[in-house]
């Protein structure tokens, strides 16, 4: 699991779709920075012992809900209306969904379209938070030595300007030129953004509008 700086208590909220994803992250739990809401069916009836201990020792950040009732994506539902209930009370919220089910991505994306900063992780080991309890040592920043650097700059600042990226794939590329510096060309633009695309971290709909998934 990777970390960034902290920036806020509480600022991250977790929600692990139970039904789904089994294998917990203990350290996840009481994080500072972290909210953690496990969200299981109604045939789920047992929990490791450990898992339990660890869910009383920091009740204050912690919600465990249970189903009292089954039927196709009923937790899938109930899993998105505390999500909406949580971007509410806090906009600003990062939200995580931790969950293999891919049917999660059209919430994902209307949230992002709203500007809300919302990742769906298949498990705990992709799970990035902006702001836990882990202390992180961050390397003296290398000079550009590869065709990656200008991808991993733009990246960068993408994830760092939630409400501000561009909204047009034509206002894209000119922020793209901008990181590629002065003598940047459109070719090499379009180059970035082609690889942006095929890294699935943005894609061009309808009227040339630009999505994000970074």
């Amino acid at each position: 699991m990777n970390t960034t700086n902290e920036i806020a208590p509480r600022h991250n909220h977790v929600f692990v779709d139970y039904e789904n994803v089994h294998q917990i992250d203990l350290s996840v739990i009481g994080a500072k920075s972290v909210n953690f809401t496990l969200l299981l069916g109604a045939n789920q009836t047992k929990l490791d012992a450990e898992l339990v201990e660890k869910l009383m020792e920091h009740a204050a950040s912690v919600q465990l809900i249970r189903l009292t009732s089954s039927g196709k994506n009923a937790l899938d539902f109930t899993l998105a209306y505390y999500v909406g209930r949580t971007v509410i009370a806090n906009p600003s919220a990062f939200i995580h969904i931790i969950s293999g089910d891919t049917g999660f991505e059209p919430l994902i994306d209307h949230l992002r379209s709203r500007h809300i900063h919302a990742h769906r992780h298949d498990s705990f080991e992709t799970l990035t938070f902006t702001g836990t309890a882990k202390t992180v040592t961050v390397p003296p920043k290398a000079e550009p030595t590869g065709p990656e650097e200008p991808l991993n700059r733009v990246l960068e600042h993408l994830r760092k300007n939630v409400t501000n990226r561009p909204k047009k794939k034509k206002t894209l590329l000119s922020h793209i030129k901008s990181h590629l510096g002065k003598d940047a060309t459109d070719a090499e633009a379009d180059k970035l953004l082609d690889e942006l695309q095929k890294g699935r971290h943005v894609s061009i709909g309808d009227k040339d509008a630009v999505s994000y998934r970074v």
